[in-house]
């Protein structure tokens, strides 16, 4: 002991560190309305998860949120939004996680400068003068730590990217398929090869995303190439209700060919964000 305090064993602390995870807050629509938890965990703790966890924060509140499974990957959903709003989560926050077992976890959530936010309503900021300390603090904190922290996430971002890219180009399926990166402002490029044989101009076809939902799109010409194609007409609402960000990449894969159904499977920057 130290102190009375009992000094944790390399095991002990070992165990203590696996049981936290972070998450940074990128700009992409799907991180309003969930956060992926990462993999690493999953592996070590997932099968003690149930189908709703509880987050306690610094004020004291406890927050209940679904637990979304889907195959090998679990999502914090129902009330995130809402948790993310009251907090003021954005792009450039995130999160260190601590799992206390029995699906329930506390919290600490960091501003866009690497502090510590002053939680709403149950700040420890409670009178006057303890609010202008607070947000002294703040401010002299977010100068020391504003440019340094946007290399962080930048580098964050770039690395997360990598990620993404790397796992979709090592995705192959069985079923014909092909990959296009998200850009801002361009459709989907199905190469020639492809597009000779699955696509055809103003022929609608669907894109099904991993829950089996189903939007109906059709194809042109590509202006530079006029072998090959791009999905058009209703690509736009494909891309919205997905959540698709800039730099994500999917791999559209043919499962039906009478009418055309592509699998659209989304390796998503936000996730690699770990």
């Amino acid at each position: 002991t130290r102190r009375g305090r009992r000094v944790l064993s390399a095991k002990e602390a070992e165990v203590m560190e696996l049981k936290h995870f972070k998450k940074a807050i990128l700009p992409s629509p799907i991180h309003a309305k969930q956060i992926r938890i990462p993999n690493e965990f999953v592996t070590r703790f997932g099968k003690e998860l149930g189908n709703v966890a509880e987050i306690t924060v610094p004020d004291g509140s406890v927050w209940e949120m679904k637990l979304k499974k889907r195959n090998e990957n679990i999502f914090l959903t129902t009330k995130w939004q809402e948790f993310a709003e009251y907090y003021s989560i954005e792009y450039g926050c995130y999160l260190s996680f601590k799992y206390e077992g029995d699906s329930k976890f506390s919290v600490v959530i960091f501003d866009a400068t690497s502090v510590e936010i002053c939680y709403p309503l149950k700040t420890p900021c409670t009178n006057e003068e303890q609010n202008k300390r607070c947000v002294t603090d703040r401010k002299m904190s977010e100068a020391e730590t504003i440019e340094s922290h946007g290399k962080h996430v930048k580098s964050m971002y770039e690395h997360a990217y990598e990620r993404a890219e790397v796992a979709a180009n090592e995705y192959n399926p069985k079923n014909p398929f092909f990959r296009s990166k998200v850009c801002k402002g361009r459709y989907p490029y199905a190469p020639s090869d492809f597009a000779k044989k699955y696509l055809k101009p103003d022929v609608p076809i669907k894109l099904q995303n991993a829950d089996g939902e189903q939007w109906e799109v059709c194809c042109a010409f590509n202006m530079s190439n006029s072998m090959a194609m791009r999905i058009v007409k209703g690509y736009c609402e494909f891309h919205t209700n997905n959540n698709l960000s800039e730099g994500d990449h999917c791999v559209f894969e043919v499962i039906k060919e009478m009418p055309v159904v592509l699998k659209v499977t989304i390796f998503r920057t936000v996730d690699f964000a770990d």
